[in-house]
């Protein structure tokens, strides 16, 4: 099956996009900026970096500068193909009542880095799922392309849990997702036949994570970081990339995000001088872990 992009697909299935989530088309975009730009440059960046500074990191990033334009001009930097099947995915998504509250650019990178690591043993997982749609469609593509992944899906369902000074642009109770999601994607994952490829653990990282590596054996294929916070981006990174097999990915949606950077600080805090995150599409950012460990 050849394989095509998510935004290709996308253009067949535009109503599996739930676009009140993010900016869409040039208008939105314009009205967002004009919104959130004054506070963004003038409040939350500069108090971004005293924070770098106070954490003993190097206090000058030039990324934070550039966040705002990439909501202008997305693009996929990364070189990952794209896998195939992605057309039946999207579609069985669609018919199961799965909407993505994601942009088609920000889903084509991260299947073309899960993709990248479909060799890699272990567990693929998503920390901070909200309504699990981008982690159910990689169950379904893993189903299609004969993979052998389970995908742990991990959230408090509630909404964000706690936020600090570092995060000025979120709030307790966001991204509160109905409160029968569970049983929700539970039955969603049924009628995509892949019930059996999909763990549901909800709970704070801090809680659910130690669980989850306390198996034996237990690996990391590919990570998908979602949780918008300090706290929650931390707690992630300290639990779930030591545990990536060599060769895994660990993908970042919100690294120049511009309403988190409270996520950013986390990331680099935990990785520190190397390695770096890499832009993937869009304003998500992946970090490949090759023979060497991260920390």
């Amino acid at each position: 099956m050849p394989a095509t992009s998510v935004q290709v697909v996308a253009a067949r299935f535009p109503d599996v996009f739930d676009h009140s989530h993010y900016a869409a088309g040039l208008w939105r975009k314009l009205s967002r900026s004009a919104h959130l730009g004054p506070k963004y440059f003038f409040s939350d960046v500069p108090r971004y970096l005293r924070h770098r500074r106070a954490l003993g990191l190097r206090r000058w990033d030039v990324g934070v500068w550039h966040n705002p334009l990439r909501e202008f001009f997305p693009r996929i930097y990364s070189r990952f193909p794209s896998p195939p099947y992605l057309i039946e995915a999207l579609e069985s998504c669609r018919v199961a009542g799965i909407r993505f509250t994601i942009p088609p650019i920000r889903l084509d990178g991260l299947v073309r880095a899960w993709w990248a690591t479909r060799e890699v043993p272990g567990v693929v997982l998503e920390c901070g799922t909200y309504r699990g749609a981008s982690a159910l469609l990689l169950a379904v593509l893993a189903r299609l392309c004969g993979l052998k992944k389970v995908t742990v899906l991990l959230d408090t369902f509630t909404g964000i849990p706690d936020t600090c000074l570092y995060d000025p642009s979120r709030t307790v109770g966001e991204f509160r997702p109905p409160a029968d999601q569970v049983e929700t994607i539970r039955s969603q994952a049924a009628l995509l036949g892949v019930a059996d490829r999909v763990e549901i653990l909800p709970g704070r990282f801090d809680e659910t994570l130690p669980q989850l590596l306390a198996r034996n054996p237990t690996q990391l294929s590919f990570v998908h970081i979602d949780a918008n916070t300090f706290s929650g981006t931390w707690d992630a990174c300290r639990c779930a990339i030591p545990a990536i097999s060599p060769g895994g990915i660990v993908c970042f949606d919100d690294y120049n995000g511009m309403c988190d950077l409270g996520a950013r600080l986390a990331i680099d805090q935990y990785l520190g001088t190397t390695p770096r995150p890499r832009p993937l599409a869009g304003t998500s950012a992946f970090v490949h872990l090759l023979q060497e460990a991260s920390r």
